[in-house]
């Protein structure tokens, strides 16, 4: 176990007083980056399924193919639930007989297995 470094007093003193009395030395080895605090806070926030989305929309054309991102969309995100709006009842029936597993197994590689434990596929409600 690494040994803990003395803090001066009078320098923790003159921090509370610049900063408040909430102040709290962190030492150089706790920090990290701010972006690794941002799934937490957008989980706490509950626009962790917004965010989830957003990515897998950035990124669908690459993981679905061309063909199949042409008739399809990420349509929802809950609980590791992907919803894959699908244009038309054809490639409806497509997808879930051929593509599913290698959609699932590409969202996986590229977000990690927890990120999309399933895939539910649906009429597009937009495409009316």
């Amino acid at each position: 176990m690494a040994s803990r470094r003395k803090i001066n007093a009078g320098w923790l003193a003159l921090q509370r007083e610049r900063y408040g009395p909430a102040y709290r030395y962190i030492p150089p080895d706790d920090i990290r980056e701010a972006g690794s605090y941002v799934p937490g806070v957008l989980k706490k926030m509950g626009m962790e399924a917004e965010s989830r989305l957003s990515d897998i929309t950035a990124c669908w054309e690459e993981v679905a193919g061309k063909a199949n991102a042409d008739h399809s969309r990420p349509g929802r995100w809950e609980r590791g639930v992907l919803t894959i709006y699908v244009d038309h009842h054809l490639w409806l029936a497509e997808l879930q007989r051929f593509a599913a597993c290698a959609l699932e197994k590409r969202l996986r590689e590229k977000f990690g297995a927890r990120a999309v434990r399933k895939l539910r596929f649906e009429i597009d409600p937009e495409k009316d």
